[in-house]
């Protein structure tokens, strides 16, 4: 028979002691490290496998100007979804628009690219007056995260409520934040022929920002955004409608 010395058994149970600390020590970081992950504003979980974003997926988009001129309309293309990061693409014929609306496209556009650098989105116009753009965000079925601001994750939740503050700063210590206003929990926004629940959210644009005043937009659970509202310095007003017949 094996017979442990006294000074060995001493030994062993030294070590076992030092081992279970160690294994203590992890166990309460891993812990730690989950709940720092968990609480992360801009860690969106979710299935990234919903029919909003299936590959080639047209959405229609509707133009209002200054609560009462309809612009022709225009859609969006899902070009690709790679594990929730989807990019959409658009074409828009300008030659449909009135000038005074494609004058006012040619100014804003270069100074908003320029002065919120964001990340993965392209454009241009071309000689024959078609203006393209491709863009790239992430959409779950918890919510959407855009990287327009610096290339930095901007994220909301559908099910955040009324008071949340969704915040992107920059490297220099600017502020941009946008605050959930309005959840009535109710179907009672318009959406083609049906009404809808909706979160609504406002951004107000910082004085730097030359073009913008504030942004207010609605999204639902199910069609993601399905309304925009761009107030410029000047207090003119377009609205954007979103509306995914196809998953109607």
């Amino acid at each position: 028979m094996f017979v442990l010395k006294s000074n060995n058994m001493k030994k062993i149970q030294f070590i076992m002691k030092k081992v279970a600390v160690l294994s203590l020590i992890l166990i309460v970081l891993f812990t730690v490290n989950s709940c720092k992950k968990s609480n992360d504003p801009n860690v969106l979980g979710g299935d990234t496998n919903i029919p909003l974003t299936q590959k080639d997926s047209v959405t229609n988009l509707y133009f209002t100007v200054n609560g009462g001129t309809s612009l022709p309309g225009a859609s969006i293309k899902v070009v690709s979804n790679d594990n929730g990061m989807v990019t959409y693409g658009a074409t828009i014929d300008l030659n449909a628009l009135p000038d005074s609306v494609v004058t006012l496209l040619g100014s804003m556009i270069p100074q908003l690219i320029t002065f919120y650098n964001p990340k993965d989105v392209t454009w241009s116009i071309s000689p024959s007056w078609v203006l393209t753009v491709q863009y790239k965000i992430k959409i779950t079925s918890e919510g959407m995260q855009n990287y327009f601001i610096d290339g930095k994750p901007w994220t909301l939740r559908y099910a955040d409520p009324v008071g949340t503050n969704y915040t992107v700063t920059r490297d220099n210590g600017q502020t941009f934040t946008a605050t959930v206003t309005e959840k009535t929990g109710a179907d009672d926004w318009p959406y083609s022929f049906w009404l809808i629940k909706t979160s609504k959210i406002e951004y107000e644009a910082p004085a730097a920002d030359l073009v913008l005043s504030k942004v207010t937009f609605r999204v639902n659970h199910k069609f993601g955004l399905v309304y925009v509202k761009a107030v410029d310095k000047d207090g003119k007003e377009v609205e954007v409608d979103l509306i995914s017949y196809f998953m109607l």
